[in-house]
């Protein structure tokens, strides 16, 4: 199973891919943190499946960075 990141308004084709959920989060996580030290917030959504081809448009999990600094992983 593959997991592909897409931060905001990047296309599907442009995702990142990780071979975990972890590794996605954990990415998202180090991006997310870096941009709040300068005010900014960003949003991502991971897709999961086997390759990019099989994969949905529509998203498995949606990041975002919570109110005190945690990771909040939703399940859509």
């Amino acid at each position: 199973m593959i997991v592909y990141l897409r931060f905001a308004e990047e296309y599907l084709e442009d995702s990142k891919r990780f071979e975990s959920k972890k590794a996605a989060i954990d990415y998202f996580a180090y991006t997310a943190r870096e941009l709040a030290r300068y005010d900014q917030k960003i949003a991502a959504t991971l897709h999961v499946g086997k390759s990019l081809d099989e994969i949905a448009e529509y998203p498995d999990f949606v990041l975002s960075l919570g109110p005190r600094g945690g990771i909040v992983c939703e399940r859509v």
